[in-house]
């Protein structure tokens, strides 16, 4: 006799839907209204849901800003670890740049949660920040390849990409005018690498 097998529980896959319909939601508000401006009862309002509700899938704002950050973040550590890298560590390091600076502009809002301090008072739990250290470490071994080792080089490197990113949002959204000008830039910056250690 075959034994039986027992029907799998479908409560936790619909439960696990539920949740990433709600953050879907969350990042449909926050685009509306802003990051800081999030209202748990529009977020449950959106998915059909009274807020009580809502605290049976996120304990508090701040659970669901977790799930949002860990999200974002990982989203991006997957951008970053799927790119296909050239065999020169410097096109390695310019691809990660373009990663990063196409992951902020395709997603302001995303981009803003996890690169800027745009909600008083939130920090991210350890579990939701793991991804964005995983990803702060491929993008930091990336430029070390590259020979960009000192933590100053990689803070203008890094300040080169987002201000790149931060114009093209603020004055050609949409368009390419700033995300064009980033291989010209970065020569700048490798050239002055090259010029320093020459002396």
């Amino acid at each position: 006799m075959e034994a039986k097998v027992k029907p799998q529980d479908p409560r936790p896959g619909r439960h696990a839907a539920r949740r990433d319909e709600i953050i879907e939601a969350a990042w449909a508000e926050a685009e509306n209204r802003g990051l800081s401006a999030i209202s748990l009862t529009e977020v449950a309002r959106r998915v059909g849901l009274r807020q009580p509700s809502l605290y049976s899938y996120f304990a508090s704002k701040n659970a669901l800003i977790d799930a949002m950050f860990a999200q974002a973040a990982s989203s991006l550590l997957h951008q970053i670890e799927q790119a296909d890298y050239p065999a020169s560590p410097r096109d390695g390091a310019r691809l990660v740049a373009r990663t990063v600076l196409q992951f902020g502009v395709s997603n302001p809002t995303q981009s803003q949660l996890i690169f800027q301090r745009t909600i008083p008072g939130y920090e991210p739990s350890a579990d939701a920040y793991a991804p964005a250290l995983q990803m702060q470490h491929r993008y930091v071994r990336k430029l070390a390849d590259a020979g960009v080792t000192a933590p100053a080089d990689v803070d203008i490197f890094t300040a080169l990409v987002a201000g790149l990113a931060s114009q093209q949002l603020a004055n050609d959204p949409g368009g390419d005018r700033w995300v064009s000008q980033l291989d010209t830039v970065l020569d700048m910056f490798f050239d002055h690498l090259d010029r320093r250690s020459r002396t």
